[in-house]
């Protein structure tokens, strides 16, 4: 079950680098001098080391009703993330180095994309598996048309001692 959830956060990683292929050859700033510009919020200061994945995720939902895009950019497992579409890159023959602030803006972009068909306030966490330094949180909301359940999948990874969250939110109807 957790195998074929983490196959469709693959494809989500996929789209996003191929979403920046598409922008890298855009005019304006440099994607070096755009990096450099650009630094990462800290870790949420409501979370610590002992914080649980699913703590990690309340904040997570949290963030994402209230549209608090700093929380979500320090919540990103940038270097899972950056390895990822660094995988990407490579497995087609190019080289690519992706910025931390990039990797970030896009795994928060693609997460408020995946939680638009939540209600806002209505999703708790109902799970969660932990496996080493990964562990998979499940939620449970309400589409906002249908006033459907659905389950919302956040899969995360131990990173500089702390539980950050992947891209790639899975949703679904239940």
């Amino acid at each position: 079950m957790v195998t074929a959830r983490m196959g469709l956060g693959a494809l989500v990683v996929a789209a996003l680098a191929c979403w920046v292929v598409l922008l890298g050859g855009c005019g304006g700033e440099s994607a070096e001098t755009q990096a450099e510009s650009k630094t990462l919020p800290p870790y949420p200061s409501a979370l610590s080391a002992q914080s649980s994945p699913s703590q990690v995720a309340e904040v997570l939902i949290q963030a994402l009703d209230e549209g608090d895009d700093q929380v979500l950019l320090g919540l990103v497992a940038v270097k899972h993330d950056i390895e990822a579409i660094d995988s990407i890159y490579s497995r087609h023959g190019r080289e690519h180095e992706t910025a931390p602030a990039d990797a970030a803006a896009l795994t928060a972009s693609g997460w408020k994309t995946s939680y638009a068909w939540y209600q806002s306030g209505a999703t708790y966490v109902t799970e969660e598996t932990i496996d080493g330094d990964t562990a998979v949180v499940w939620a449970r909301g309400l589409n906002p048309t249908t006033g459907r359940a659905r389950e919302l999948t956040i899969s995360m990874v131990r990173e500089d001692g702390v539980w950050k969250v992947a891209a790639g939110l899975q949703a679904r109807e239940l």
